[in-house]
């Protein structure tokens, strides 16, 4: 009789465990789905997203398919010297009326981005002739698991690691480069490369 008691007991321990586990592992899993941990790869789809740019409108990737290729620069923030470099650099991308969708993404809000702007423009090479996007709560970032872990819980958290994707039209990553070091950036000819293998 003792016996059949303690088989009960064992059985719903069993099964209070196994609901525990199945409930910790749909956490876990929704919690990767939001944060990457590893960066999107060459090859596979590129994550859509959409973002509002400075005049307010929202512009998703997944509106080029079809159509054009697009490069996505993620960069760190108005302060870097780096990512003012490499921002100057990426007005001389486009070669003539070349149809070719740039979008530079950050977590700096409006108001930042277009000081930021003007001070690149100020050199006087020209403006900006591309799309900058604001992440401020670094979605984009954490879904192309480009969030460094670095400056969490510091004024800079969410930042990315620097990183520079080719999208072809039909929303893959033909090509990505992701920085480790902050003050290495890919040059406008290994972009161009990349993008004159597409055709």
């Amino acid at each position: 009789m003792w016996l059949r008691g303690l088989a009960g007991v064992v059985l719903l321990l069993v099964t209070l465990a196994q609901a525990s586990l199945s409930q910790s592992y749909t956490r876990d899993s929704k919690v990767d789905d939001a944060k990457r941990i590893e960066p999107v790869r060459n090859g596979e789809e590129a994550p859509d997203f959409t973002l509002e740019d400075l005049q307010g409108n929202t512009v998703t990737l997944s509106e080029a398919r079809g159509k054009t290729a697009t490069v996505v620069v993620f960069y760190r923030a108005y302060w870097c010297p780096f990512c003012a470099r490499q921002l100057a650099e990426l007005r001389s991308l486009a070669k003539g009326n070349e149809q070719i969708r740039v979008l530079a993404i950050c977590v700096d809000d409006h108001e930042t981005t277009k000081k930021f702007i003007e001070k690149i423009s100020s050199d006087g090479n020209g403006s900006v002739n591309y799309t900058m996007l604001s992440d401020p709560y670094h979605k984009v970032i954490d879904k192309y698991g480009l969030h460094d872990p670095s400056y969490d819980g510091t004024k800079f958290d969410g930042i990315p690691h620097p990183a520079v994707y080719v999208i072809d039209k039909a929303g893959r990553v033909a090509w990505s480069k992701v920085e480790s070091d902050y003050k290495v950036r890919p040059s406008n000819a290994d972009i161009r490369a990349a993008l004159e293998r597409l055709n």
